[in-house]
């Protein structure tokens, strides 16, 4: 865990470090207004899918993990091993295309993966040790990242259930997220056009609103129990 919070910390720092360096080259300088709108909206909706996986993730495996011993296999866990990464990953793209050039997601999730991959090893190697057979079997059964498109609907409610109490752990970050990137594209608005298109904001806003408001209501108390996925896995 520690190690995790670790390198987390040194990626934002570093990213900081480099989009202020650099912010000539990384921000968009030029280009057609329905490409950034379009971009950037993308980008919200991938950091609140991002949020979704997280929220969904860390309530589950409190849940049912209370003991620090049971394996959790269900909710979000039954679509993918590490869906709390899956998560982080999301809301990194979604940063990186709300707020910079198409081309910084790609060089983000490469630079992602390529240190969290060895991570993840490492703990699976834990798990199996801890758990043995049936952690093999889980293993078989759900991929180690992304969700396979014969699994279960990522937006399937028994698959990503959301509880009140989840949200709260998350809040926090959510609001720093969302509150770094008002600030930045409100600054990006008047370099790119003199000016600040509040419609065009607030169309954001209200697009990224409502599908959190849908994502909510579909997912939200949902049942975690063991089970739901119903051999879609397999």
């Amino acid at each position: 865990m520690k190690k995790r919070i670790g390198i987390q910390g040194f990626l934002i720092f570093a990213s900081t470090c480099a989009a202020i360096l650099f912010y000539k080259f990384l921000f968009p300088s030029s280009c057609e207004k329905w490409a950034y709108d379009f971009i950037g909206i993308i980008g919200m909706v991938l950091v609140i899918k991002g949020y979704l996986l997280r929220i969904s993730a860390r309530g589950a495996k409190s849940e049912i993990n209370t003991d620090g011993k049971t394996l959790v296999v269900s909710g979000p866990y039954q679509l993918t091993r590490n869906p709390m990464y899956l998560g982080t990953l999301l809301i990194g793209l979604g940063v990186s295309f709300a707020l910079f050039k198409w081309w910084v997601g790609c060089v983000f999730a490469a630079a992602y993966l390529l240190i969290y991959i060895p991570q993840i090893k490492l703990e699976e190697k834990i798990l199996s040790e801890r758990f043995g057979g049936a952690f093999k079997d889980y293993c078989l059964a759900v991929p180690r990242f992304f969700p396979r498109g014969k699994c279960c609907s990522s937006m399937a409610p028994a698959s990503l259930p959301i509880r009140k109490g989840w949200i709260m752990k998350e809040a926090s970050s959510m609001a720093a997220v969302f509150f770094a990137i008002l600030l930045v594209t409100l600054w990006q608005e008047f370099a790119l056009f003199g000016r600040i298109r509040y419609r065009m904001l607030a169309l954001k806003l209200l697009i990224a609103a409502a599908y959190a408001g849908i994502v909510y209501v579909l997912h939200y108390e949902k049942n975690i129990a063991a089970g739901n996925c119903k051999g879609c896995c397999k």
